[in-house]
């Protein structure tokens, strides 16, 4: 298998070869990519390219605003109904080396079947709906998607049936594993540890417990923690400690004509040591603890 870091996507224009098939669920498009930038038009059917090139990398613009997404061969992008969003290499062109073509084929499901499927498994709306995602291959997903491949270029000679069957049987797989892990799902769990983390910011916080929290192995939930927040967790939860910390070293306790110590505000924060604390404060806030204190609005 090529390395990803070696394959760029083609200069030439973009072609698509629609196959004729007597399902009207189911298309076959073998499409060669352009490159380096493909603006991806909204249709109102779902697409599951199944890429059967060179593995590539592309920077993704859209709704949800930009991500980076690795395509390797074998490996399924998922391009939800309505959806428009722009494709860009993500890897620079060397001076002297052509683009390399993506080659995918790719599969147009109506929304009818989609619709079937989530109803059929039982999904609530909020999983019946794909999100755009890469999805890596293995040995459930390749077979099925290659026997799809294999059925629509023969043009359904089972009838149109059974191709319906076969993208029922992916789509199904697809959507239960997108339920689990997917994009939806990957935004629960997160919403799950930020309130815990929240409600917790005065005792210690491990990462063996947030990634409880999250469902997910240590080492997971900190690749993907850190991507969706641009920190580590351990600088996320030091930043929001901080920003507590501001806002108890302003207040006044009810009935007391003096601000709260530098101790206890510390320990209410999760600080172990008022020196600790102060090392921390004055590296995020640029001043001491005693200083933010004097730099209230009123303060004396």
């Amino acid at each position: 298998m090529p390395d990803v870091t070696q394959t760029y996507l083609s200069v030439e224009a973009l072609t698509r070869q629609v196959l004729a098939t007597p399902s009207r669920h189911v298309q076959l498009a073998l499409v060669h990519v352009p490159g380096p930038s493909h603006a991806i038009e909204t249709q109102p059917y779902l697409r599951i390219s199944f890429n059967i090139g060179p593995n590539f990398e592309i920077d993704v613009e859209g709704p949800l605003g930009r991500q980076k997404m690795t395509c390797r061969r074998h490996s399924l992008m998922l391009i939800p109904p309505d959806l428009s969003v722009t494709h860009r290499a993500s890897l620079p062109k060397p001076a002297g080396r052509a683009y390399t073509p993506v080659e995918l084929a790719t599969f147009r499901i109506s929304r009818e079947l989609l619709a079937d499927c989530a109803m059929h498994l039982g999904l609530s709306e909020k999983h019946a709906r794909i999100e755009h995602q890469v999805v890596e291959s293995d040995e459930v997903l390749r077979p099925l998607a290659q026997a799809l491949l294999a059925e629509l270029r023969m043009g359904c000679p089972d009838g149109p049936l059974a191709a319906e069957r076969i993208a029922a049987a992916l789509l199904s797989c697809l959507l239960l594993r997108q339920a689990r892990t997917g994009p939806t799902a990957t935004a629960d769990a997160l919403a799950r540890v930020l309130a815990h983390v929240e409600a917790r910011l005065h005792i210690a916080l491990s990462l063996d417990e947030l990634a409880a929290v999250a469902g997910m192995s240590r080492f997971h939930f900190c690749r993907v923690f850190s991507a969706w927040q641009g920190v580590t967790p351990h600088q996320f939860i030091v930043a929001r400690r901080i920003e507590l910390a501001k806002q108890l070293l302003w207040a006044k306790p009810a009935g007391s004509g003096s601000s709260t110590s530098v101790l206890d505000v510390a320990l209410a924060c999760g600080f172990t040591s008022a020196s600790h604390f102060s090392a921390q404060f004055k590296r995020h806030v640029g001043k001491t603890p005693v200083q933010w204190q004097r730099s209230r609005p009123g303060a004396d």
